[in-house]
């Protein structure tokens, strides 16, 4: 395992990316900050969100802006209604803008998106949920990933591998995992119906650190990583931020620490190459 994720400033707009992704080539991604956007308090200023209550036009405004840093089209975005679920979308060409103008037309129920389709821009959404990027650079396939404490714990994660080895073919034991900024142990505290439910399906990890009668922090970074090496990824193809979203509430949106009411960063990736 590897801690990374380091932030490229863009005029305003600050963007953290994965080591592991830029040395391999053929694939663009990033994670948001809140920074460089046009929205108001308490969306200021970059939520890319239009389900948080902020206004239509500057959720827009602000995902052009991050297309055009990444050099994409935001009429190939493609995002889904995240539901803290395990459903992994395969996208395909057909499917090039739901969701990029408008949350009615969002992949529905979902909280994975995974493509082989280069110039697709895949995009997830967070406010303190885990944002896990994949990549596998031989067969040329990508997906995002929303994982909450829902989602962590009925391992989203390897249900992504596991769709993209039964669609692509992919080993995973080829792919890497970027693993990026989210609410850390530092932050997260849950009570003891969650602790129980990641005791009895994570036996023995190290993720539980009580704070009080019925109180526990959760790790959720390396809940993560710990699937993902189940899963047969390799751990030299593990990179983690261990940035906490709560703890830099100045860069990051969070929803525990704005009580609910904040925007969203995006988790963005995208295919540059065509399999050989």
């Amino acid at each position: 395992m590897k801690k990374g994720f380091n932030p490229t400033n863009y005029g305003n707009t600050c963007i953290f990316e994965a080591s592991l992704f830029k040395n391999a080539g053929g694939v663009i991604h990033g994670f948001t900050t809140r920074t460089g956007g046009v929205s108001a308090k308490p969306y200021d200023s970059l939520n890319l969100a239009f389900h948080v209550g902020d206004s239509p036009e500057a959720v827009i405004e602000n995902r052009k802006r991050v297309c055009h840093i990444l050099g994409a089209e935001i009429d190939n975005m493609v995002t889904a209604k995240q539901v803290h679920g395990t459903n992994v979308a395969v996208i395909e060409e057909g499917h090039f803008g739901l969701g990029a103008y408008s949350y009615d037309t969002s992949v529905p129920d979902t909280d994975g998106l995974v493509t082989d389709r280069p110039g697709l821009l895949l995009a997830t959404f967070y406010a303190d949920c885990v944002p896990v990027f994949i990549y596998d650079p031989v067969k040329k396939v990508a997906a995002t990933v929303h994982a909450g404490w829902k989602g962590t714990l009925a391992r989203i994660g390897a249900a992504a591998l596991n769709k993209m080895a039964a669609v692509f073919g992919c080993d995973p034991s080829d792919c890497l995992v970027g693993i990026g900024p989210s609410i850390g142990p530092c932050c997260y505290e849950v009570d003891a119906a969650v602790i129980g439910l990641f005791r009895r399906e994570f036996p023995g990890l190290d993720i539980l650190n009580n704070t009080g009668e019925d109180k526990a922090r959760l790790n959720l970074w390396e809940a993560n990583r710990n699937i993902m090496a189940e899963a047969g990824i390799r751990p030299d193809n593990v990179e983690l931020a261990e940035i906490c979203t709560c703890c830099h509430q100045n860069l990051f949106f969070s929803y525990r620490g704005g009580q609910g009411q904040t925007g969203r960063m995006g988790a963005f990736i995208m295919l540059t190459e065509v399999p050989a």
